[in-house]
């Protein structure tokens, strides 16, 4: 029995010990700028740590459908609106969690904008218990950044110098045909939404309101990741939480995506010309809400400007075509 408890005393002294050399190495893993051989790991959705305090107005978060879809520079160009995609391939909610709260602590937004397809992605409490390490633990997650160490760092605060001029959209030209059959088919029924992802929720909306932020859902255009089903909880979520909900896949908020042209991956992701239909719709519906400040005759915000002009050349170099300022409306 002695022994037992000897046994079980050193473990935890010994586990103890371990957690607590990890967290003091963690300090000097943390990348102190976020650039991509910096960052490595969503370099583009954290972009917005080098922009200006309290310069953007409106976050998006989700999956890539997210970063597929908005072009915050569009809607600065028709707006004056300033906003960011922290948007990343299969994001789970917690990962969008820890956005939000990275995102407030230089940033004020008026306005956050939640992409629904997260919110029915399944995932366990052993993925959870996976991830935790990580966020607690950063060494665990760039545990690589060793070949790029310097003593110098150790003395050295992060000083975030990259800034991504499309605010994490990804401009996509390729054109991939979907097919529809099947797509939005009426139906009664209703999507699952767990118990863990509505914690979630709950968590990213006490949130938003803390920080005196609205919360509003928005599901883009997508023949394969949406459904009847899906928009069906998703509604009753938001009628629950008492949220906005935008779904674009419905008549009601359509923006006309024609999916043998407005897609690159057979309706899974949308291309340039479907996120111009979607970009140009929440622009305007954001900036219906009239508290969204016009930023476009502010010296401040010239950077936005820049970005346009690189994004306009960009659009004439991938796609072969001029860019179009033209708002388009259903």
């Amino acid at each position: 029995m002695k022994q037992a408890l000897k046994n079980t005393l050193k473990g935890t002294v010994f586990t103890v010990i371990l957690i607590g050399l990890l967290w003091a190495v963690s300090a000097v893993f943390i990348p102190r700028n976020n650039t991509k051989d910096d960052w490595k790991y969503d370099y583009t959705a954290n972009g917005f740590l080098a922009e200006s305090a309290n310069s953007l107005d409106v976050l998006f978060l989700g999956d890539s459908e997210v970063f597929a879809s908005i072009n915050p520079v569009r809607i600065y160009e028709s707006y004056g609106i300033t906003s960011y995609c922290c948007s990343t391939g299969k994001q789970r909610l917690w990962y969008t969690l820890e956005y939000l709260y990275d995102f407030y602590r230089e940033q004020s937004p008026k306005v956050v904008v939640l992409e629904t397809d997260l919110l029915l992605k399944y995932f366990s409490v052993d993925d959870l218990i996976l991830h935790a390490p990580e966020h607690y633990l950063p060494v665990l997650r760039y545990h690589d950044r060793w070949k790029k160490f310097s003593f110098s760092e150790l003395f050295k605060t992060p000083e975030y110098t990259y800034i991504d001029d499309y605010k994490g959209y990804h401009l996509y030209a390729d054109i991939d045909a979907a097919d529809e059959e099947g797509y939005m088919e009426e139906t009664d029924e209703r999507a699952y939404i767990s118990r863990m992802n509505r914690l979630y929720i709950d968590a990213i909306l006490s949130c938003c309101r803390r920080n005196g932020s609205e919360l509003i859902l928005l599901s883009t255009p997508s023949t394969k990741n949406w459904n009847m089903k899906k928009h069906n909880s998703t509604q009753q979520l938001a009628d629950t939480l008492g949220v906005e909900y935008i779904d674009m896949n419905v008549s009601e908020y359509s923006v006309g995506i024609d999916w043998s042209k407005d897609t690159k991956d057979k309706g899974d992701h949308l291309n340039y010309y479907g996120a111009i239909k979607v970009t140009d719709k929440i622009g305007e519906y954001l900036n219906a809400k009239g508290v969204l400040p016009d930023h476009r005759d502010d010296k401040a915000y010239s950077g936005w400007d820049n970005s346009l002009e690189k994004m306009k050349a960009d659009v004439k170099k991938k796609l072969k075509t001029e860019y179009s300022s033209a708002v388009i409306t259903s």
